[in-house]
């Protein structure tokens, strides 16, 4: 009985003895910068309607602390190989945020809409676009097939709608759907757009997105290469299948794991390859001689 109640006196003292928090202290007002652009299209912050959006997409993501922290990390890693093939294809470098706010740059994301991988495509829309999506290999959680894929339907929108923030925002509510609001209401511009909700959120969402990772230091996101995500390392080799191979007999070829396999090659749905042709990710150094060694393997 004692012990509870010099327990019960101690949280009170501390309650009581708890210096109040000072107003502006311990949260900062953080603020995007006064100039926007989206694949260089300005965006008219003037207008009180659109600079709400900014400010609830721009609060929303700045302080989600774990979320950022991650954008960062993950970045680190796809951000090269993205920004090279956008400089390749002349395409602005904007677009990367795209899979930002798609999926946080996750090889496994999935939504209720059955869109998949980073780029979030649906089967149809993928196989529109060359991506292979059947019960053995599924290429929307590759993230090089599918950016190429997601980059060409990028382009298609842009030369439809004549405009990048109207494409990407296409890229949300599809092109049938935006086609017909822009009809029905008579405009030509995003902003002047009356769009679903999800995607008028979703332009300022690549906003905010592009504001933070543009300069995360500004907002207090301080962190190390060495605490980054690298980006990977690996061998690709072209595999001839001409029946079901085990995924084990590959990874054991290259002295690895099944599971790090999968992981080098989300797409592969299965424990095993149909017949076919492949081109494959492989542990780094494991390419010189891995014919030789799978024949073996498979021989045993």
């Amino acid at each position: 009985m004692a012990y509870r109640l010099l327990t019960s006196l101690f949280c009170l003292l501390v309650l009581v003895w708890t210096p109040p928090l000072v107003h502006g202290q311990q949260i900062p007002v953080h603020q995007w910068p006064d100039r926007l652009t989206l694949c260089g299209e300005r965006v008219p912050l003037e207008r009180q309607d659109v600079w709400e959006m900014m400010d609830q997409a721009f609060v929303s993501s700045v302080y989600n602390q774990p979320r950022v922290i991650l954008w960062i990390k993950r970045a680190h890693r796809y951000f090269p190989y993205l920004e090279k093939r956008l400089r390749e294809r002349k395409l602005p470098d904007d677009l990367k945020y795209v899979v930002v706010v798609e999926s946080a740059l996750k090889t496994y994301a999935t939504s209720s809409a059955k869109a998949v991988g980073p780029w979030q495509f649906i089967d149809g829309t993928g196989k529109r676009y060359g991506l292979r999506s059947d019960r053995w290999i599924d290429e929307r959680y590759n993230f090089e097939r599918a950016t190429e894929a997601a980059l060409n339907y990028l382009t298609d929108l842009n030369k439809e709608f004549k405009s990048w923030g109207l494409a990407i925002a296409a890229y949300n509510c599809g092109e049938n759907r935006m086609a017909r609001d822009l009809k029905a209401q008579g405009v030509s511009n995003f902003y002047d757009a009356d769009l679903p909700l999800e995607t008028e959120a979703y332009i300022f969402s690549i906003l905010a997105a592009k504001s933070i990772l543009s300069n995360p230091a500004a907002y207090g996101y301080s962190i190390p290469a060495a605490k980054r995500y690298p980006p990977l390392e690996y061998d690709e080799i072209d595999l001839s299948v001409s029946h079901e191979m085990p995924i084990t007999a590959i990874a054991h070829a290259c002295d690895t794991t099944y599971k790090i396999i999968k992981e080098m090659n989300p797409e592969i749905r299965q424990n095993a390859l149909p017949s076919g042709h492949f081109k494959l990710r492989i542990p780094k150094g494991k390419a010189q001689g891995f014919n030789a060694r799978l024949t073996k393997e498979l021989s045993r």
